[in-house]
């Protein structure tokens, strides 16, 4: 089984998700990092960095890198989608139970596809998530 979960606002934002990554991977479950991130540091616009007014981009892509380790997440399952909605990715990899996101755009483009996607907003979205690992 496979299950993934998004990067900022979401697994990097609470210490509840990165202890449930780390659950599921003592279960036996492949966990991936889903993220629309650019894989390379350098291909990040000036504009990008002022809009979104981040401080250290080197630093904030070491952070993913951290948690991910900490959570037992190994480097080939983090998926970096270029600025490409998620969907893109889950379209050609329907195998994955489900996708944990807080951003509401990309949970309306990967229920699109076979991958079920839960929202990280709210109280009940590990409920969701164990619900449909049954």
């Amino acid at each position: 089984m496979k299950v993934s979960f998004d990067a900022d606002g979401t697994l990097l934002a609470y210490e509840s998700i990165q202890k449930y990554a780390k659950e599921l991977i003592e279960r036996g479950i492949s966990v991936y990092i889903v993220t629309a991130r650019y894989e390379k540091v350098s291909d990040y616009t000036e504009e990008f960095v002022q809009k979104y007014e981040i401080k250290d981009l080197v630093k904030e892509h070491q952070y993913l890198f951290e948690v991910a380790e900490e959570c037992g997440i190994k480097r080939e399952n983090i998926v970096f989608t270029n600025m490409e909605s998620k969907d893109t990715f889950f379209v050609d990899h329907p195998d994955f139970v489900w996708h944990l996101d807080d951003d509401q755009f990309e949970l309306r483009c990967v229920s699109t596809t076979k991958v079920k996607a839960v929202s990280a907003i709210g109280s009940s979205w590990k409920h969701k998530c164990e619900k449909l690992l049954k």
